[in-house]
């Protein structure tokens, strides 16, 4: 199916968009919660000639162009399902719009109708796929270190405990790892680098789908696959592994871990970051109160 890269453009009665009040009422792009309120963080809506609708999939670079339009710096997009996001459904209400598919764009755009995308499938509709991007004024990089490691639970929030999906911070984006060629020496290094004492037996299987009844396995692909450390490296990237091309791995295959004693599995900034970022919901015209929902 052929991208769309021309600019849509929304008439109001021939009214001028390009002002301020107009912009308020018909936003070109928002983020909205379950309660369809504006934030920083949520399901990413863009105006097209079908009206004001979700997204089904983008890239990161796509991220950062839809927040630089909302007035911030940085974007990123969120692995979790909408469905189940911080506990809460914010996946937009059936029958609603969903304006593209795959949007896709280069990083300096100027707004997301200058990116390409497609038409949206019939998957889309269901809007179990809507895009959750999480929108700041420091860089994702700055935030979180590459390689740093995080579990997310069956709510698609990050676990407050020690069991869940496991994403890796990779390249600006938390991405999730396949279960084939997962080794227990893997395991043990992703739960003691989130300073638990090690990882539990989860009887040689460690995908998402034969972990327990409840669902962790996500709604993307794993970005890494063959995993396999010896338990000398100093973080999960020292280890070996296939990323890109060399992956072929469903999100049923996404790895799921049970980590034994204390440790924080929420994938938190660097010590010291997260104390500069406020961690408020932000409110209409106050962007400087962000969340770390992301």
């Amino acid at each position: 199916m052929a991208c769309a890269t021309a600019s849509l453009v929304f008439n109001v009665e021939a009214a001028d968009y390009s002002s301020g009040a107009m912009r308020d009422v018909y936003p070109s792009v928002r983020l909205v919660d379950a309660s369809m309120s504006s934030t920083n963080v949520g399901v990413l809506q863009v105006r097209t000639a079908t009206g004001l609708g979700s997204v089904c999939g983008m890239n990161t670079a796509a991220a950062t162009v839809a927040c630089r339009q909302l007035g911030f710096k940085y974007g990123s997009v969120s692995p979790s399902q909408c469905r189940h996001y911080g506990g809460a459904d914010i996946c937009g209400p059936n029958g609603s719009v969903v304006s593209m598919q795959h949007l896709t764009c280069e990083g300096d755009e100027l707004d997301v109708q200058s990116c390409k995308w497609t038409a949206p499938e019939e998957l889309c509709a269901k809007h179990e796929r809507d895009a959750i991007v999480y929108c700041g004024n420091a860089p994702a990089s700055r935030l979180v270190e590459e390689g740093s490691s995080r579990l997310i639970g069956a709510d698609g929030s990050p676990s407050l405990g020690g069991t869940g999906r496991l994403e890796i911070y990779r390249g600006g984006a938390w991405v999730t790892v396949c279960a084939s060629g997962f080794t227990h020496g893997s395991a043990q290094m992703a739960c003691k680098q989130m300073g638990f004492t090690g990882a539990a037996d989860l009887h040689g299987s460690q995908a998402c789908h034969a972990s327990s009844h409840e669902d962790y396995c996500g709604a993307y692909p794993p970005a890494l696959s063959e995993l396999a450390c010896d338990g000398s490296e100093g973080d999960l990237l020292s280890c070996a592994f296939e990323e890109g091309s060399d992956v072929f791995c469903a999100p049923a295959e996404n790895v799921v871990l049970r980590c034994l004693g204390d440790g924080d599995a929420q994938g938190r900034p660097a010590k010291g970051i997260a104390a500069r970022v406020a961690t408020t919901r932000l409110l209409p015209h106050h962007r400087g109160q962000e969340t770390l929902m992301y």
